[in-house]
């Protein structure tokens, strides 16, 4: 029996740890999530804390999922796991009564579940829970050296919350991941539209350049929300433009407003030779930071970049010199190797140390 209970928990803190981290890889996407359940429950005036609520679920999670791991404040531990998993489960039925048109976000965009999965996995870990918490009062004393390790896993997992919150995804799961091929919208069909990738880009003057994004060796600097673009930043992306377009690239600045919003923000005069207008949707997804440059090949998405860390002149000339094919595999291996480090690293600390 104690086999079973322990058994039970590790499962339960294993789909906790996992979602969390999954969702706090992607802050950004996990923030659309909340965004879409505020939405639905008529919560729209939470709308400017999306952000910080987004972190604060991810990081509940992914912490409950690591003291259900390592076996730290058995009670304690399983009573907010019941919480959630509780709150967890009563959304989920609402949610399967009212079967809107969203996903529940479970993983973030790792995994998507209909809310008949969703609300079928809530209830396989209720029973779990079960099995490893009743009675209650019957929890093994924790070995001193397991708080030491829950310790380490928290602070780890703090680090990697502020490392995602200033970059890129390290893995994306989007339809706009690296390796994917970007469609004009005109070659898209009605059924193909929710799945297929397409940057439709259109200029000041009301006319479509959606040509532009699949043609020759293309950086796109895309900005979801450019009022919330610092001088400062402005600045820095007009560096960049300059500097890709001198290594050979055609720069395009892709901006999720309207032309007559251009007034109220800070964009420097030699960029609006560059700047064009999409989807905010689509921009979001292209690139997960507010300024970020994602480079596109014939219409390949090869490499992406944090408005923190942009390229220099010397890698931008690199790369413009190398295979896109040879740059897709360089660029996106290393973060998924240092993701699968990590993991490697914090389930040796909790299941081991």
């Amino acid at each position: 029996m104690r086999i079973i209970r322990r058994i039970s928990a590790l499962i339960i803190g294993i789909v906790f740890f996992i979602s969390g981290l999954l969702k706090l890889m992607d802050p950004v996407g996990t923030g659309l999530i909340v965004e879409s359940y505020l939405a639905f429950f008529k919560l729209g005036f939470l709308a400017s804390a999306t952000s910080v609520l987004a972190y604060l679920i991810a990081l509940c999670e992914t912490i409950c999922g690591a003291a259900l791991l390592t076996g730290v404040a058995r009670k304690l531990t399983a009573i907010f796991a019941l919480v959630m998993l509780s709150g967890f489960t009563v959304v989920t039925v609402v949610l399967f009564i009212a079967n809107p048109e969203m996903d529940c976000g479970c993983f973030g965009e790792a995994i998507h579940l209909t809310h008949a999965q969703s609300l079928l996995k809530n209830i396989v870990l209720l029973l779990f829970w079960l099995l490893a918490f009743i009675p209650l009062s019957r929890q093994e004393r924790t070995r001193k050296i397991k708080f030491a390790s829950f310790a380490l896993v928290v602070v780890s997992v703090l680090l990697f919350g502020l490392y995602t919150s200033l970059s890129i995804p390290p893995v994306e799961f989007t339809n706009y991941k690296p390796g994917t091929e970007l469609f004009l919208p005109e070659e898209v069909g009605i059924d193909e539209q929710k799945t297929a990738a397409t940057l439709s880009l259109a200029g000041a003057d009301g006319q479509y350049y959606d040509s532009l994004a699949v043609t020759g060796k293309v950086m796109v600097v895309s900005s979801y929300k450019p009022s919330a673009v610092s001088r400062k930043r402005w600045e820095k992306i007009a560096d960049f433009v300059e500097t890709a377009g001198k290594a050979g690239y055609l720069p395009v600045v892709a901006l999720a407003s309207a032309p007559y919003e251009m007034e109220q923000m800070a964009v420097p005069s030699e960029l609006m030779s560059y700047v064009y207008f999409a989807d905010r949707k689509d921009l979001v997804t292209l690139n997960r930071s507010n300024g970020g440059v994602s480079y596109i090949a014939d219409g390949q998405i090869v490499s992406k970049w944090s408005v923190h860390a942009l390229p220099k002149q010397d890698e931008l000339s690199a790369i413009f010199s190398q295979n896109p094919t040879e740059v897709l595999v360089e660029e996106n291996n290393a973060p998924r190797l240092r993701l699968q480090a990590f993991l490697l690293y914090v389930f040796a600390i909790m299941l081991l140390l």
